[in-house]
C-alpha cells in the first residue's frame, strides 16, 4: 500500500483495548512463575497427581516468558504509533516521544527504586546495584554482579525496554519501511545467535536471560507485526483466533517443558518457542472482540501489577509464609491488585495526564 493510502487510514488516535487484555495475560504469566513451585515433586507433596504436577510445574516455569510477550507488545505499539506519526506529519518529534516515555515509565520506576533502597525489612537493594538501575541498565548490573537480592530486581526488564525506546524512534524516523523490515530481521538473528553462543559457554544464567541482545527477537517480531500490518489489523475468523490462542498457550507451556529448570543448552531453545507462542497470542487477540472491562482495566494498570508483584509476594511471605500454598499465592495476588490501582490513581495518573499534552497520535486514555 502506498504511503499516501496509509495516510488516509491514520486516525487521530490509536488504541487497541484487546491488547490490554493481552498485557494482563503477560503479567499473570510472570506472576505464576514467581509464585508457583517449579518442581513437580512439590506439587505431588500437595497430593496433586504426578501428570498434573508435571504440567503445573511446566506452566510455572514457562510463565517467565510473559516478559517476552511484554517486549513484543511494546515493540508493536511503539512502532505502530511512530509510523502513524511519521505518515501523518512527515517526521517524528523525538523530544515529544522521549517526554512521553519519561512521564509514563520514570515515576513508577524511580519510586520503586527509592522504596527498595529505603525500606530495609522488605529486602533492601544493595548499593552496588544502584548505579546500574539509576542509569536504566539494571539488566546489565545483574548480568555482571549476579541476581539482586531484592524484590526490585524485576525492574531489569524495564531497563531493556528503556534501552529500546532510546534508540528506536531515531531508527524509524530515518529508515524506509523496507529497511525497518531488514532491521527487525537482524534483531531476530542477533538474539538467536547470541543465545546459541552463550549456551556453549559456562556462563551464569543471567547472561542468557537478562542481556539486552538475547531478548531482541521479541522486539523484532513486534516491529515486524507493526510494519507488515501497515496500519491495518489481522483479520481472522473467530475459530481461527481460538486456534491461534490455544496454539500460542501450548507453545508457552512447551517452552517451560523444554527448559523446566533453566538448564543449558535447552534454555537457548526455549526462547524461540516462547517467542513464536507470543506471536500467535498476539495474532489471536489483535483486532479481536475481546474487550472485557475487568481485563482491559487490569491490562491498563499492568505496569504497576508487574512492578509491585514481587513486593506483594514478599509481604505475603512475611505475613502468611511461603509454604502455606495456595493461601500465599492468593494473598500475593490480592496485595498486588490492591497496590497497582492505588499507584495508578495517585502516582502514575498525574504524569499520564501531562503525557497527553505531548501526544502527536493519541493512544490509550488515562
Amino acid at each position: 500500500m502506498a504511503i499516501y493510502a496509509v495516510r488516509e487510514q491514520v486516525k487521530n488516535s490509536f488504541y487497541r483495548p484487546e491488547l490490554d487484555c493481552l498485557r494482563f495475560l503477560a503479567f499473570f504469566a510472570v506472576y505464576l512463575t514467581h509464585s508457583l513451585p517449579h518442581n513437580p515433586e512439590l506439587w505431588v507433596s500437595h497430593r496433586i497427581p504426578r501428570p498434573v504436577a508435571a504440567f503445573l510445574a511446566a506452566v510455572a516455569s514457562s510463565g517467565r516468558f510473559g516478559v517476552t510477550l511484554f517486549f513484543l507488545l511494546s515493540a508493536y505499539l511503539i512502532t505502530a504509533l511512530l509510523l502513524r506519526e511519521k505518515y501523518a506529519t512527515g517526521t517524528i518529534n523525538l523530544r515529544a516521544f522521549y517526554l512521553r516515555r519519561i512521564l509514563r515509565i520514570w515515576p513508577l520506576y524511580f519510586f520503586a527504586l527509592v522504596l527498595a533502597v529505603c525500606w530495609p525489612w522488605l529486602g533492601r537493594m544493595p548499593l552496588r546495584y544502584i548505579p546500574g538501575f539509576l542509569l536504566l541498565s539494571g539488566n546489565w548490573a545483574q548480568v555482571m554482579l549476579g541476581p539482586m537480592p531484592s524484590w526490585a530486581s524485576i525492574l531489569w526488564s524495564v531497563s531493556i525496554e528503556e534501552q529500546f525506546y532510546l534508540i528506536w524512534p531515531t531508527v524509524v524516523r530515518g529508515c524506509s519501511r523496507r529497511t525497518l523490515i531488514w532491521v527487525a530481521t537482524l534483531l531476530i538473528v542477533i538474539a538467536n545467535l547470541s543465545r546459541l553462543w552463550i549456551s556453549t559457554k559456562n556462563l551464569p544464567l543471567a547472561v542468557l536471560w537478562e542481556s539486552t541482545n538475547t531478548n531482541l527477537d521479541s522486539f523484532g517480531i513486534g516491529i515486524l507485526c507493526a510494519v507488515l500490518q501497515n496500519g491495518s489489523i489481522p483479520k481472522f475468523s473467530r475459530w481461527a483466533r481460538i486456534a491461534l490462542f490455544i496454539d500460542g498457550l501450548a507453545l508457552f507451556v512447551s517452552a517451560g517443558t523444554i527448559d523446566p529448570e533453566h538448564q543449558f543448552p535447552f534454555a537457548a531453545f526455549s526462547f524461540p518457542v516462547a517467542t513464536v507462542g507470543s506471536l500467535l497470542l498476539f495474532l489471536a487477540l489483535c483486532g479481536s472482540s475481546l474487550k472485557l472491562r475487568p481485563l482491559v482495566y487490569l491490562g491498563k494498570i499492568s505496569y504497576g501489577l508487574y512492578v509491585y508483584h514481587k513486593l506483594a509476594l514478599t509481604i505475603a511471605g512475611l505475613i502468611i509464609g511461603k509454604d502455606r500454598f495456595p493461601l500465599f499465592w492468593m494473598a500475593g495476588l490480592a496485595i498486588t491488585i490492591t497496590l497497582a490501582p492505588l499507584s495508578y490513581r495517585f502516582l502514575e495518573s498525574p504524569f499520564l495526564h501531562l503525557k497527553g499534552r505531548f501526544a502527536v497520535i493519541a493512544s490509550r486514555p488515562v
